[in-house]
C-alpha cells in the first residue's frame, strides 16, 4: 500500500513541476508578444531598475576598466553597494550646470578682462559650500617610479588631470594612500616660463613653480604642476605617458566619494588626449552598478571596422570650445517625434558630459518630453515627489512588470541614440516608492542641452579629435 502511495506522491510532484514549467512558458510567451506589440517600450521587471548586490565583471578586451563608484564592483567602497544620494546628486548636477554656462559664454561676454573674470566668478557661486564634479565613474592608473596607484573620475568637461599628493593642506579622505613626490624618481615641477605651465586652467607663479586651481562649479582644486610617468595597464599591453603633466593638489574642496582625483578628458592642451598621441578615444559606461564598462584610448582594428557607430560632427567655432559640442535636431518618446519646432533645438548649446549625472534640457524641450512621456505613462498613477527637481514620478511597489516608452535623441547626420531604460527611469527611493522621470530642465537665462552620463549608460561614446566628431553605438560594454 505504501508503495501506491509513494507512486502518487511522486505522480502528484511530476505534475506540479511540469504545470510550473508549463506556467513559466506561457509567461515567456506572453512577455514575448507584449515585446513584439511594443517595438517602441521597454517591458522592465520592477526589480532590475534597483541598483545589483553582486558585481558582474564585464569580460572584454577593451584598454581599460570602468567601474562605478557606487556599485559592488567598486575597490573605493570595499564591494560593498552605496545607493546614490540623488538629492545631493541633482544639487551637484545644478551646480555643474553653472559652472558649464559660465564657460561657454564667457567667449561672448564683452568688456574688459575684469568684467569677464567678475561674471565668472558670479556664474560658480552656488551656495555656501561648493561641490566637486558629479561624476560616477572612475579608472585606474599608476603615476611615478616606481609606480603609486591613483583612481581619477573620467570627465569630458574638465582639462587638467590631478590628484590629490603629500603633503596635503586639505584634502578629502580617500582609500588609497595619497600620492608621494618624493617617492617619485620621475616627478618634477613645471617652472613658470616653460611651455607645460599651459594657460588653460589659469596657472599662477610661486616661487618660479606653476601652480594650477581649477574650479568645478561644485568645487576646487589647487596645487603644484608637474610633469609624471602616467602608466595605464590595459588588455593591448602597457601604455606609458611621459612627461605627463598633470595637477599635484594639496588644497581640495570637498569629498569625491574616495577616489584620488580626476582624469581630465576635454579638448584643451593640458588634456591627456592634447597630451598625447591617441587622439581618439572611446567608452562605455555599464547600465548596470553591478557590471564594468570600459575606455579605449586610440583607434583599434575593431573602431575602424565597426559600422554600428554613427557619427555626428563637433560643432567648430573661431575659438574652440573644451568641451564636445554637438548639435541635436530632435526626440523622440515611444517613437513619435516631439511637436517641437527644429528652432529649439538650435537655439540651445548642446554637449556631452560624463561629470554630469542627470541629463538638463532646455525648458521648452524639457515641457515637450514631459508631456508626451507622462501621456505614455497614463495607466501609472502619477505622485507627488520629494525633490523639487523631480516633477514626473510615479510608485511602483505593487508592479512586477512596468512599461515604459523608449526615448532617443537624434543628432546632426541623422544619427540616432536610444537611451537605456536607466537613462529614462531614476529610482529616487530605493523601495520603489518614487521611480522618476530622469531629466532635468535647464536654467531659462542659459538653456545649455547637458547630455549627462545616466542617458549614456550602455552605449559606446567615441571621440573622434581629428576627424571632429562624436560616436554612438549600441556597445552594451561587453
Amino acid at each position: 500500500m505504501s508503495t501506491y502511495i509513494s507512486m502518487f506522491l511522486r505522480f502528484l510532484l511530476q505534475a506540479f513541476f511540469l504545470f510550473l514549467c508549463l506556467l513559466c512558458s506561457v509567461k515567456n510567451s506572453y512577455a514575448k508578444q507584449a515585446e513584439a506589440q511594443c517595438s517602441d517600450c521597454h517591458i522592465v521587471e520592477v526589480s532590475s531598475l534597483l541598483p545589483p548586490t553582486v558585481c558582474n565583471r564585464t569580460s572584454t578586451t577593451a584598454s581599460l576598466e570602468v567601474v562605478s563608484k557606487y556599485g559592488p564592483c567598486s575597490t573605493i567602497n570595499e564591494g560593498q553597494v552605496k545607493s546614490p544620494n540623488y538629492t545631493e546628486i541633482l544639487h551637484k548636477d545644478r551646480a555643474r550646470a553653472k559652472y558649464i554656462q559660465s564657460r561657454i559664454f564667457k567667449p561672448k561676454h564683452s568688456g574688459s578682462d575684469d568684467d569677464d573674470h567678475l561674471k565668472r566668478t558670479e556664474a560658480l557661486t552656488v551656495g555656501a559650500e561648493p561641490f566637486l564634479s558629479n561624476g560616477e565613474f572612475y579608472i585606474t592608473v599608476s603615476l611615478g617610479t616606481p609606480r603609486q596607484v591613483v583612481t581619477l573620475l573620467l570627465d569630458t568637461g574638465s582639462d587638467i588631470t590631478w590628484t590629490q599628493c603629500k603633503p596635503c593642506l586639505k584634502c578629502f579622505k580617500q582609500k588609497t594612500p595619497l600620492f608621494d613626490p618624493t617617492k617619485s624618481s620621475t616627478y618634477s615641477p613645471v617652472p613658470c616660463r616653460s611651455k607645460a605651465c599651459l594657460p588653460d586652467f589659469e596657472p599662477t607663479c610661486n616661487s618660479n613653480t606653476c601652480l594650477y586651481g581649477v574650479s568645478y562649479g561644485s568645487g576646487s582644486s589647487d596645487g603644484h604642476v608637474a610633469t609624471e610617468k602616467l602608466t595605464i595597464m590595459n588588455g593591448f599591453g602597457t601604455f606609458v605617458k611621459y612627461p605627463y603633466i598633470f595637477g599635484c593638489g594639496t588644497n581640495n574642496s570637498a569629498d569625491i566619494d574616495g577616489v584620488t582625483g580626476l582624469m581630465g578628458l576635454a579638448r584643451n592642451p593640458s588634456s591627456i588626449i592634447s597630451q598625447t598621441s591617441q587622439k581618439y578615444f572611446s567608452y562605455c559606461f555599464p547600465s548596470s552598478y553591478g557590471s564594468t564598462g570600459y575606455i579605449t584610448f586610440g583607434k583599434s582594428d575593431d573602431d575602424i571596422k565597426n559600422k554600428f557607430v554613427k557619427f555626428t560632427p563637433i560643432i567648430t567655432s573661431p575659438k574652440q570650445s573644451l568641451f564636445y559640442d554637438i548639435m541635436v535636431t530632435g526626440m523622440t518618446v515611444a517613437g513619435e517625434k516631439l511637436p517641437v519646432a527644429s528652432s529649439e533645438y538650435t537655439k540651445s548649446e548642446t554637449i556631452t558630459d560624463s561629470g554630469t549625472t542627470v541629463t538638463a534640457l532646455p525648458p521648452s524641450l524639457y515641457v515637450a518630453l514631459r508631456s508626451a512621456f507622462r501621456k505614455q505613462m497614463s495607466k501609472y498613477k502619477m505622485i507627488k515627489p520629494e525633490s523639487d527637481d523631480l516633477d514626473t514620478c510615479y510608485d511602483f511597489r505593487s508592479y512586477d512588470e512596468v512599461v515604459i516608452p523608449k526615448i532617443s535623441f537624434f543628432f546632426k547626420g541623422g544619427v540616432e541614440l536610444e537611451l537605456d531604460v536607466k537613462g529614462i527611469m531614476l529610482v529616487y527611493k530605493k523601495d520603489l516608492s518614487q521611480v522618476c522621470l530622469a531629466f532635468l530642465t535647464a536654467d531659462p537665462d542659459n538653456p545649455t542641452f547637458i547630455l549627462g552620463n545616466s542617458q549614456l549608460r550602455g552605449k559606446e561614446v567615441h571621440h573622434d579629435i581629428v576627424g571632429q566628431r562624436v560616436g554612438f553605438g549600441p556597445g552594451g560594454c561587453s
